[in-house]
């Protein structure tokens, strides 16, 4: 207790020179909290986003396979469609259990002067069949409202942030011009608004649905699809070949996992996590040297004081034992402190993050865990303590005679 004392009081003596020590490991602490936080939070969210599409399977028109899972897990724009008349083949697939057709448009719609910097958007309109979109997405529910029928040409359903951009709500009217395949100008539609569904934290958020042969006709596209969404009774690595085998044989189509849809956007974003551990791995270099100066300094100005300790029967134990305490007191500072930051600014982060880079998911991306606190407060131990190694045994190595004579 009483080295501890000690610790605290020459820690106090240069109070801002300890604060910004304190400040250095911190922000490196923070930067690495982030940055687990930020590999952890975007594997869920793949994780989330993939297992929220409902199908382990995917299949389209061939063209780039992250284009397409974009696309499907965040409402890209990469539009291609598959040939006529393979949704009826697929069908005929014993290992299928479950099946999907899906066609997605984009729409254009004129500001309608809610927003200031409303000037125009292209929101996604989706078409489904009912029954077989329902057994892919079973936990899918309505804020209010219901499904259209199947045979309906006016009628939409709203995603969640879908109806809060538009502040639509059910029985309104929806207003959008579409542009027809082969035509060049737009074509205007009104929908009625009966349903809006409650958010899901994934694509379906931002959509607008509508019948699968209305969407078709509306974008002059018919019999065509965006995706056919599948579910086989038995999935794992053997299944998937031999489905792969089978159908990759059709003329302009590809078969996509969603297993490697998530490798794919993991590898994506690979080099700006790499990056990223570059910039916190200096920071905690930096952070490392400015406390090992620190303590140091606080050696050099102790000098006379280390000298008469040890005179008056101090071991060169206590005199260690001392230096390592302050040296660990300011790590584990500074740990806590940056792992509060990083806690508390975890949705900054996830903004700039966000703004940086096109992740291809939706939903959280940074999360930060007390497990990862932890590993945070012990690894500063760690640092603290490899940290303090040198200036102690400096202080620990002083002859008192010598000692005395430097400090007068």
């Amino acid at each position: 207790m009483r080295s501890l004392s000690l610790a605290a009081k020459n820690l106090l003596r240069r109070p801002v020179r300890s604060l910004l020590t304190v400040s250095g490991v911190a922000l490196a602490v923070a930067v690495a909290v982030s940055l687990g936080g930020f590999n952890l939070g975007y594997r869920r969210a793949i994780d989330t986003s993939i297992e929220r599409l409902g199908y382990q399977v995917m299949v389209m028109a061939k063209g780039c396979p992250y284009e397409a899972a974009t696309m499907m897990l965040k409402g890209g724009t990469g539009l291609l469609y598959l040939p006529g008349g393979v949704y009826d083949t697929l069908k005929s697939d014993p290992d299928i259990q479950a099946i999907t057709p899906i066609f997605v448009g984009l729409a254009q719609k004129e500001g309608s002067g809610i927003r200031e910097d409303e000037t125009k958007s292209f929101p996604i309109f989706s078409g489904i069949d009912v029954a077989s979109f329902q057994v892919m997405k079973p936990w899918m529910s309505f804020q209010g409202g219901h499904w259209f029928s199947q045979k309906a040409i006016d009628e939409v359903v709203l995603g969640y942030e879908a109806a809060e951009y538009e502040q639509r709500r059910v029985g309104d009217s929806y207003y959008a011009s579409v542009i027809p395949h082969g035509r060049t100008e737009p074509v205007p539609h009104t929908f009625k608004v009966v349903g809006v569904l409650a958010r899901t934290g994934t694509q379906d958020d931002g959509t607008i649905f509508l019948p699968l042969a209305r969407a078709q006709e509306m974008f002059g596209r018919p019999g065509a699809l965006t995706i056919v969404g599948i579910k086989l009774k038995t999935f794992g690595a053997a299944s998937l070949r031999e489905f792969e085998g089978r159908w990759l044989k059709l003329p302009e189509v590809q078969v996509v996992s969603l297993e490697q849809v998530k490798g794919t956007l993991v590898s994506l974003v690979g080099t700006a996590q790499a990056m990223i551990a570059a910039v916190a791995a200096i920071a905690v270099f930096v952070a490392v040297i400015g406390v090992v100066n620190t303590v140091l300094m606080s050696v050099y100005e102790r000098t006379g004081e280390i000298g008469i300790m040890k005179a008056l029967g101090a071991r060169r134990s206590d005199i260690f034992r001392l230096i390592w305490l302050e040296t660990l007191a300011v790590c584990l500072l500074g740990a806590a402190a940056g792992s509060g930051l990083a806690f508390l600014g975890a949705r900054l982060v996830e903004h700039l993050i966000k703004a940086l880079i096109d992740l291809g998911v939706q939903g959280s991306i940074v999360a930060i865990t007390p497990d990862m606190i932890g590993w945070a407060l012990l690894g500063s131990l760690v640092l603290g303590l490899l940290a303090g190694l040198y200036p102690a045994w400096r202080a620990a190595s002083m002859r008192p005679i010598d000692a005395i004579r430097e400090g007068e």
